[in-house]
């Protein structure tokens, strides 16, 4: 580090994910320092419970960045809920200094692929790309979250106990990140392998491809693929479709259109007389039916020779056919135009689709979730009031219909198909909305099984909807993308976050300096409250798994599990 940079971290904004950010810097780093235009009362409270310095101000005023001295800080967080503004600081202090840190919160992950070339060294980071898998899996109920760590791909999954024994004499090698007791329902994170674990327990493990194999858990490994959909489910959908866009009264219309085609046949294969005497066959009747009532008229057949009572019926026939034939086409003409209308404003119905994946908010989390679970080879229908107008395009090229309605009505449900779907996925960006979302989802599925991934932000309310409401799975994407910044500002490099049970877990990378008290150090002598999986050896190896005596060497990465707060005392150390 340059001699005479500050060690202070400054943070712009203080609103959804910077809070979550403010307050895990808080924990592991002395001086932090917000800056925003106007927070209230109980805000500045909160930031001087954290002891957090505030500057009230704007963060593209040079007045403001010179009064926070943030040509020598230690990193520079842009985490306004303005993508324009963050774009404007993080240039403006990327002007003032070339060595500090600037990581940057976009929406746009183009514009961000782009600042991130201009703003060397500097990290981009897309709160949405960084938090929608962990709402994929909720919503698909995928078994399994697969992490790269080093030149490894491990999976972390949940599985049972299936005798009382300790980890390890049942598991082997396998990581174990947690273990969640039958009887208590009390969850031990990053246990030793050494711990006796109960019959019924759920463990939660981390472990590669062949120990799942070995422990009977390899099917967890094949992912959803493209569904082929078969010709005939392909027809019905279609048929559904059709059927959906046809109102009563076109039904009705037909409907008498049939019944007096099915009237005609009877009376002409029982009454009308052919020139030779013989009586008109059923295809016949059909035939003369069909073109009668269509006032075709190709001569083949005609009713001047038959008696009085066939006549008279031929021209009601003739007049109450045609009127019926127009009338009808009258309906479904109007039927098509209004489907059309509806698609263009996003009104569709999803009548035929069995087993989707409903989306309910079409914001940034919810485009890139949608997009990833059609991906991943799921039917995907999304539902948003009309506040994410600016993705509906998105939708569309991707083929995904949008049905823009109140999502907290149980009419707007039915219409996405709901209660035949197999998962659903509420990521509004109000709490509030995403309870009532998902009690309506509730109530609308019933008895069925369907797995609701719920998107709320505070984890008390988490806990109080998990606990008592039982509406779904909930997660945060503040609890999820939070930790990226902040192991970007402190020199923790993320490597992916995920939930165990109700908890956010991380996966990361330490690099091992000299300078550092993990060198020379074994893991035996750290906390347990972390678990250490494999460490990539600065003579090029690849040591996993490891032994509790392992040595950390300076040059070697290693890679460590577990809660955000447990890492970030570890980094302590670092």
């Amino acid at each position: 580090m340059t001699a005479g940079r500050s060690q202070h971290i400054v943070v712009f904004g203080f609103k959804g994910v910077a809070r979550r950010i403010v307050k895990q810097l808080a924990k592991v780093h002395p001086r932090v320092v917000v800056v925003d235009p106007q927070l209230a009362d109980s805000e500045i409270d909160t930031l001087r419970r954290y002891g957090v310095q505030y500057v009230q101000g704007y963060g593209q005023s040079m007045e403001v960045l010179e009064s926070v001295d943030v040509r020598n800080a230690r990193a520079a967080i842009c985490a306004t809920n303005d993508d324009l503004h963050n774009i404007e600081i993080a240039l403006l202090v990327r002007e003032l200094s070339a060595e500090v840190k600037v990581i940057v919160q976009m929406a746009n992950g183009n514009v961000g692929r782009a600042l991130e070339r201009v703003t060397q060294p500097s990290r981009v980071l897309e709160v949405a790309d960084l938090a929608s898998t962990a709402f994929v899996e909720s919503a698909a109920d995928r078994p399994t979250h697969a992490i790269t760590l080093g030149r490894r791909r491990f999976y972390i999954t949940n599985v049972v106990q299936p005798r009382t024994a300790t980890l390890r004499s049942v598991w082997g090698d396998a990581a174990p990140i947690a273990v969640r007791a039958v009887a208590s329902g009390i969850t031990v994170t990053t246990p030793s392998r050494d711990r006796e674990a109960q019959a019924g327990d759920t463990v939660t493990l981390l472990a590669t491809a062949e120990e799942l194999h070995a422990a009977g858990y390899g099917d967890r490994l094949q992912a959803p693929g493209p569904r082929r959909r078969h010709a005939w489910t392909r027809i019905r959908e279609g048929l559904g479709a059709m059927l959906d866009a046809i109102e009563r009264p076109f039904r009705i219309a037909l409907g008498v259109t049939a019944g007096l085609g099915l009237i005609s046949v009877l009376i002409l294969t029982t009454s009308f007389v052919k020139p030779d005497g013989s009586r008109m066959g059923l295809l016949d009747a059909m035939y003369f039916t069909t073109e009668t009532i269509a006032t075709v008229g190709f001569g083949d057949f005609y009713f001047s020779g038959q008696a009085a009572p066939l006549r008279a019926w031929a021209i009601v026939m003739m007049l109450l056919g045609a009127t019926l034939v127009y009338t009808a086409s009258a309906f479904l003409t109007n039927a098509l135009v209004s489907r059309r209308l509806a698609q263009s404003i996003g009104r569709q119905r999803v009548t035929a689709m069995r087993d989707h994946i409903v989306v309910i908010g079409l914001g940034a989390v919810g485009s890139k979730v949608a997009l990833e679970l059609q991906a991943a080879g799921y039917d995907v229908v999304v539902i948003d009031s009309g506040s994410g107008q600016r993705f509906v395009s998105q939708m569309r090229a991707a083929r995904i219909p949008v049905l823009i309605g109140d999502p907290t009505l149980p009419e707007t449900h039915r219409e996405a198909g709901v209660h035949r779907a197999a998962g659903v996925a509420v990521l509004s960006n109000d709490d509030l909305l995403n309870i009532e979302t998902g009690l309506a989802v509730k109530a609308v599925v019933g008895e069925r099984k369907v797995p609701v991934a719920l998107r709320v932000f505070g984890r008390n309310l988490a806990r109080v909807i998990d606990s008592s409401l039982e509406i779904g799975t909930t997660r945060s994407v503040a609890e999820l993308s939070a930790p990226w910044f902040v192991g970007a500002a402190v020199g923790l490099d993320v490597i992916g976050t995920f939930y165990v049970d109700h908890a956010p877990f991380l996966a990361a990378r330490i690099s091992v300096r000299r300078d550092d008290r993990l060198h020379d150090r074994a893991i035996n002598h750290l906390s347990e409250s972390t678990r250490f999986v494999a460490i990539d050896r600065s003579d090029g190896s690849f040591e996993y798994p490891l032994q509790r005596d392992a040595v950390f060497r300076a040059g070697d990465s290693a890679y460590v599990v577990g809660r955000f707060e447990d890492l970030l005392d570890l980094m302590q150390l670092h």
